[in-house]
């Protein structure tokens, strides 16, 4: 209660004032930056000892979401396909596939969440026609499964979607909420099925649906079936890396910003029933990102980077990035690292790593 209080009488002081400061060439409003804190510590006491079940806890998203969580005292539950001894911190794992759809039910009627956040997903980005029956059975199916399961839980408050901008496909640039989407791979159509189902179930039975949709998420921990990390692993080996010809743009969000944002999704009011983009914003061509990542890695590492070897991906969409005022005026937030700076933590992460394997 004590926080609560202190939130409130702290957004009034703040707006009685405004100042402009420039920090690492971005603008921030020091009175909104604050109040945006005072929520932050009103979201930590919604929160505190509430059981919030994170689907693909196991991934690379969830891990960073799971560890974020942990450090506001939420009992975190995690479930995925496996979990490593490193990732075995939480307050319960469970290894179960969410296409199962009665052990599903029964694991979510045992354990009572309060929240959910769906991130599990089959990342299938090919056009071939057997893929789609993955993505669909994975990512529609069981995306359905644990919503039905959800639905008959007495005391839920909120069930938070991780969508993608590739739902939007080739639709034009920037993506904005308000597009009609024209997704071009089994990944983006299976995922605005789930988008459409919540949105649906939330006008129709008032389902407390929040859904996502990131950008190029990044950082340390990725898997290296990603660009940006089987890049930067490469180079540090000292070998020769094959892309495209890298004229395509794409819009990167470092992986701290990301899982701020659904934290802020979890206990903003303002966000039930809507699509929100979280992005940077900030359109990046392949080649000078390429390019920019091997001068950082030093070490003639820009002599190993081999331009053009590569064909374009069948349907891929050559532009890349989407809005993200929405997220600011609904979930009080915006982007905080600069691409610069978390490139050169997902550079040294990797190095760390590959130090101590």
């Amino acid at each position: 209660m004590l926080k609560n209080n202190w939130a409130v009488a702290f957004s009034g002081l703040l707006n009685q004032f405004r100042y402009i400061v420039n920090f690492n060439c971005c603008y921030y409003n020091i009175s909104e930056y604050l109040i945006k804190v005072g929520v932050h510590v009103l979201g930590e006491t919604i929160l505190l000892n509430k059981k919030i079940l994170v689907s693909g806890a196991d991934g690379f998203i969830g891990t960073h979401l799971c560890n974020l969580l942990r450090g506001h005292g939420v009992n975190v539950i995690g479930l995925g396909r496996t979990f490593t001894e490193s990732k075995k911190n939480l307050a319960e794992d469970h290894v179960l596939d969410i296409t199962n759809k009665l052990k599903l039910r029964e694991l979510v009627q045992d354990i009572q969440p309060d929240y959910v956040v769906h991130l599990a997903a089959a990342k299938i980005r090919s056009v071939k026609l057997s893929d789609y029956r993955i993505g669909y059975e994975t990512n529609f199916i069981g995306s359905l499964n644990l919503v039905e399961a959800c639905q008959e839980l007495a005391n839920f408050s909120r069930f938070i979607f991780l969508g993608s901008c590739d739902e939007y496909g080739c639709q034009s640039v920037p993506f904005e909420e308000s597009s009609r989407e024209a997704p071009v791979s089994a990944y983006g159509v299976t995922k605005l099925a789930v988008t459409q189902l919540l949105q649906t179930l939330a006008r129709a039975k008032g389902f407390p649906a929040v859904i996502l949709r990131p950008s190029v998420v990044y950082g340390p921990g990725q898997n290296v079936d990603m660009f940006l990390p089987a890049l930067i692993q490469t180079l540090l080996s000292g070998e020769r890396f094959k892309m495209s010809q890298g004229e395509q743009t794409r819009d990167f969000l470092y992986i701290e910003d990301l899982v701020n944002a659904i934290m802020q999704a979890l206990i903003s009011p303002k966000a039930l029933g809507r699509v929100i983009n979280i992005s940077s914003a900030l359109p990046l061509r392949i080649d000078g990102l390429a390019t920019k990542i091997a001068q950082l890695i030093g070490a003639e590492s820009e002599m190993l980077l081999d331009i053009g070897a590569l064909d374009y991906r069948v349907g891929e969409a050559m532009n890349y990035w989407a809005k993200n005022s929405l997220a600011g005026d609904l979930l009080d937030w915006f982007p905080r690292i600069p691409i610069d700076e978390g490139l050169r933590l997902t550079i040294n992460s990797v190095r760390a790593t590959r130090v101590i394997n």
